[in-house]
């Protein structure tokens, strides 16, 4: 394994990430307080819709490209990698042609039979063009994956968010007195254009880039059969994973409305959960998220050779770090969850809702390295068999538990959901890997060091009594992690080898 260029490319696609993510959450912040919790909570059913027709036109490629042009560099069959990908470019571009044209004819169906909500209409009707660029721009960034050139989707992501955030601000003001039909349009517009502009930008990289792999002789290869193997598996289950999720999406305000909710009030509480408080505890997995793309291509190819020694290597690294990470960040949301509330968004009921979801931090980081890991064992049938039944699960949990316990029942959903997807997600890699979970370094003692370290600063904030705000917040959150860090140094529990393995060269 290249440890030097992982590690590079992870710091580059991190950092990314981490301006990509801090910028959404600033705009999630704008968004909100310039539409309100109800236009939020109408914002996700619309993107449940268009994830759906997103994931329907781009789940299988960008990892058909992304395995297959892995395969040929490992095998130096460099020949094959610009014919493969013009292919499946032509396959993506038709096919994300199909999804925008059915979005567009259906969403006055969408809107009035599904989601019971004209005013979202006119949004769908706006995203329909941007899936086929969805799906090239799909394609061009499983091979630059690939061929490990990560700092170019890097640029693609952060070009395309801060399109989208630019045109919302220009619209919004205009836009926003008409209703929130008209604000909704503010938006959408945003990733419509942000997403064909986007596409053009990674066009001209991969010209530039997919010149070196011109030359040689060229072999015919079975394009058909490799597509049906990894892409058609993978778009169905992910399309039935995506399908169930708009279901789920959709159910949540049905379910919210039969339990006594007022319309505006059940959408107002799904907008906070799952578009306020959601994305909060999602955002440190950033750094995970980045590890977990780039850990495709790198298991691909220890698998493509059969290396076996290697893949347990990688494995074992990364699942230790993993743990360690998720239970620092699953203490900092628990400890502090009143802050977090207060500084992000103003308000004591989504700090309630951190606190409460913050165990499933720990198990939903892990399920999702353990999901990149998998896709590159040639486990993605697995991988997405599991989601399916995680999916298939929340949907009959809203159904039965939203109308009865409202809230709570969503709550309950969301903890069975995430117990059952990461843990037989783990039980899978730990087999195929031969790894074995150490609960005594991976666990026990990160949560152990973790609670006491919050613990600590509390009682230290209070005996101070500071005033809340982001200092005293970035402030606590610096003292947690200095401790937490020096209780695992000191137990043992994260060795110097481990550390030289980030640091610096070693061979798994």
């Amino acid at each position: 394994m290249k440890v030097k260029v992982f590690i590079k490319n992870a710091c580059v696609l991190t950092a990314a990430s981490f301006v990509n993510m801090s910028i959404g959450i600033l705009f999630r912040i704008y968004m909100s307080n310039k539409v309100g919790p109800e236009a939020i909570g109408l914002y996700q059913l619309i993107s449940s819709i268009y994830f759906f027709a997103a994931t329907f036109s781009t789940s299988g490629i960008s990892l058909t490209v992304t395995r297959l042009v892995t395969d040929f560099i490992a095998k130096k069959e460099y020949n094959k990698i610009n014919r493969l990908t013009k292919k499946c470019l032509l396959f993506g571009t038709v096919i994300g042609l199909t999804c925008g044209v059915v979005l567009y004819i259906f969403s006055n169906f969408i809107g009035k039979a599904i989601l019971k909500d004209t005013r979202v209409i006119l949004s769908l009707k706006i995203l329909a063009p941007a899936l086929p660029f969805i799906a090239i721009s799909s394609t061009y960034r499983g091979y630059f994956y690939a061929v490990r050139k990560v700092a170019y989707t890097a640029g693609e992501q952060l070009f395309e968010q801060i399109l989208e955030i630019v045109i919302f601000m220009i619209l919004i003001g205009t836009l926003a007195p008409k209703g929130i039909e008209y604000a909704l349009c503010a938006i959408v517009i945003g990733t419509t254009v942000s997403e064909i502009l986007s596409c053009v930008y990674s066009y001209a990289l991969y010209e530039l880039d997919v010149k070196k792999y011109s030359k040689g002789e060229n072999k015919e290869f079975r394009f058909i059969s490799s597509i049906i193997k990894i892409f058609f598996p993978l778009t169905a289950s992910a399309s039935l994973r995506a399908g169930l999720s708009t279901v789920e999406n959709v159910l949540i305000p049905s379910g919210l409305k039969k339990y006594g909710a007022s319309s505006q009030k059940a959408l107002s509480s799904y907008g906070v959960i799952m578009g306020m408080v959601l994305p909060v505890i999602s955002f440190p997995n950033l750094f995970l998220l980045s590890f977990s793309m780039l850990l495709i291509p790198e298991m691909s190819e220890a698998y493509a050779v059969g290396h076996k020694a290697g893949i347990k290597c990688i494995a074992t690294r990364v699942l230790k770090i993993t743990s360690i990470f998720s239970v620092a960040v699953m203490g900092i949301f628990y400890f502090f969850s009143s802050e977090f509330g207060r500084v992000i968004y103003s308000s004591d009921e989504s700090g309630m809702y951190i606190k409460i979801l913050s165990p499933l931090v720990l198990l939903m980081y892990l399920d999702k390295v353990v999901d990149g890991m998998l896709k590159g064992l040639n486990e993605q049938l697995s991988y997405l068999s599991y989601n399916i039944l995680d999916s298939a699960t929340r949907v009959v949990l809203i159904f039965i538990l939203a109308p009865i316990l409202g809230i709570r029942g969503i709550l309950i959903m969301m903890f069975v959901s995430t117990i059952l997807n990461s843990l037989l997600s783990i039980r899978r890699l730990l087999k195929v890997t031969q790894v074995k979970f150490d609960f005594s370094n991976w666990l026990i003692k990160p949560l152990l060091s973790i609670t006491f370290s919050g613990l600590f600063v509390k009682i230290l904030m209070t005996l101070l009594s500071l005033n809340s705000g982001i200092l005293v917040l970035t402030l606590e959150i610096a003292l947690s992690l200095i401790i937490y860090l020096t209780v695992l140094l000191l137990t043992e529990c994260v060795k110097r080898e481990e550390i030289s393995w980030v640091l610096k060269r070693v061979k798994c």
